[in-house]
């Protein structure tokens, strides 16, 4: 979009434009702490941007590229018409229309749809290009990546799929080197784009009890999910478990698996819920020191407070 803007920029007046935050960082930063350095980083950020082809050099500049998927680049320029460059003015949040577009040029990028291929059945669809977004979400299966992702690494070797119930070890040596299925820029530009979510799978609920991330398709949209009776679903749910309470990464996880949504969007629904009928649930305040930093997002957070447990209340029970 500062390309679009500018119409001509120099490489080097681009990068001073990102030091100077006239361009926004994703987040609230460019780097995190303790990360890649900071001209690293933004020079990553710059070739991703040449690599899927929004934007093109031209000698010693830089211009938007409408040569490919000009219909989607449009309608991304269109969205951001109002935007300002300036070093207060955060990045906004993607509209959907924004995501439709953006999704469409991301998933002509090889080594994203290399990622996406893991969550389909082989023989169903023998390689990366016999799937489009609408089988990708018709038929993808969730996957579960074994233990953590860890600082300075693209991620583990072991995946399994749950549409062959197979347990495989992926390459990490060249010339394979599959390692990137595991890793964060997939999941995370994905998710972005709600194609996929991911819920921590801990031990506590695991099959085998090991930690696994589990990465699965969205094919229901938040609004659909929010017109769900969740008074009744969550009722029944409670129901059945015993002391009729449900730890909550357990909770999203038991969500996530039936109803294929985002993983905000449960979060958003059960707040609500509980907001809406309250004396009928309860939601427990987790002790900050049985909190692991790194895992908080599996909890919900209400009124700036982690909770832990949902509870159905005796009030209900007897109802």
């Amino acid at each position: 979009m500062y390309c679009d803007l500018e119409e001509k920029i120099k490489e080097e007046d681009l990068y001073r434009a990102m030091k100077e935050m006239k361009i926004p960082p994703p987040r609230d930063r460019w780097i995190y702490p303790y990360s890649k350095r900071k001209e690293r980083l933004r020079l990553e950020y710059v070739h991703a941007t040449r690599y899927l082809g929004l934007i093109k050099k031209e000698g010693k500049f830089l211009l938007p590229d409408f040569s490919d998927f000009e219909k989607e680049k449009r309608i991304i320029v269109k969205e951001n018409q109002a935007r300002e460059f300036e070093p207060s003015r955060n990045s906004p949040p993607f509209t959907r229309e924004e995501k439709g577009a953006l999704l469409k040029i991301v998933l002509n990028y090889e080594r994203a749809r290399d990622f996406l291929w893991w969550f389909l059945d082989f023989s169903q669809f023998p390689g990366i290009w016999s799937f489009n977004e609408n089988d990708f979400r018709r038929c993808a299966k969730p996957i579960f990546v074994l233990g953590k992702i860890e600082r300075g690494k693209k991620g583990r070797e072991i995946l399994r799929r749950e549409v062959d119930g197979k347990i495989w070890k992926i390459p990490n040596k060249k010339p394979y080197d599959y390692t990137r299925l595991a890793s964060f820029v997939f999941p995370s530009w994905f998710k972005e784009l709600e194609l996929i979510d991911k819920v921590i799978v801990f031990p506590e609920f695991s099959e085998d009890k090991n930690l696994w991330h589990m990465y699965y398709p969205i094919k229901m949209i938040e609004e659909q999910f929010l017109e769900l009776d969740l008074f009744s679903i969550l009722k029944s749910l409670l129901s059945e478990q015993k002391g009729r309470s449900m730890w909550t990464p357990y909770l999203l996880y038991v969500m996530a698996r039936k109803y294929n949504c985002s993983i905000q969007a449960i979060k958003t629904g059960i707040e609500n819920t509980y907001k809406e009928h309250v004396g009928h649930f309860y939601l427990e305040r987790a002790p900050s020191h049985l909190v692991k930093r790194k895992y908080k997002d599996s909890y919900i957070e209400v009124e700036g407070f982690l909770r832990s447990y949902l509870n159905l209340s005796k009030v209900i029970e007897n109802e």
